[in-house]
């Protein structure tokens, strides 16, 4: 099966927008114009409206940047920091290309008690399918997250926790915008 975006060029993106100022908004608004430089086709470089998002207990802030059955980009992050689970995928591999701040992880399932090596900015990982992982996300970190596979699956570990725990229904309605917006826009472009 062919996507239409390369894990090594996010990485490439990742690396070079390290070290742009986190608080001023220039950390984002560079990360974008690099992704857009890359998939010109594909991101939207629209402004778009920051989602709350809680799934698996990790509370941040989303920005959707591309949704597509089979592939999505976004940037995630918290300033002020947040821990929880992973989720875990039975058909999607997760990529995630830190921009800033730390992660820290460790494997749920492994005989190891250690920790995973801590994700530093321009670093990457990949979560795949079926592993699951606790992590703390330190303060003011920010990663692109890229998601391959069967995308859809992963809508229920990304809503439920919102919806049904933390009663927020303005997050998942937002969110539901933002994904009609990249879906429309996706088949204006390629339809």
């Amino acid at each position: 099966m062919t996507y239409r975006i390369d894990p090594d060029v996010l990485h490439e993106v990742a690396v070079r927008a390290v070290g742009v100022p986190v608080d001023s908004g220039e950390l984002i608004t560079r990360t974008i114009e690099l992704l857009a430089e890359a998939y010109p086709d594909l991101i939207d470089t629209t402004p778009g409206r920051w989602v709350g998002s809680k799934a698996g207990g990790v509370l941040g802030k989303v920005r959707f940047l591309y949704f597509s059955p089979r592939e999505y980009i976004v940037i995630f992050g918290s300033p002020t920091g947040t821990q929880g689970f992973s989720g875990r995928y039975k058909h999607v591999d997760i990529h995630k290309f830190l921009l800033a701040g730390q992660i820290d992880s460790y494997d749920l399932e492994s005989d190891d008690t250690t920790p995973l090596p801590p994700l530093r900015p321009g670093d990457r990982t990949c979560l795949e399918r079926g592993h699951a992982r606790g992590l703390t996300i330190h303060p003011g970190s920010w990663h692109l997250e890229y998601g391959r596979g069967a995308v859809p699956t992963t809508l229920p570990f990304a809503m439920v926790d919102t919806l049904l725990v933390s009663l927020e229904f303005e997050s998942v309605r937002r969110s539901t915008v933002e994904f009609a917006k990249l879906i429309r826009r996706g088949r204006r472009r390629h339809g």
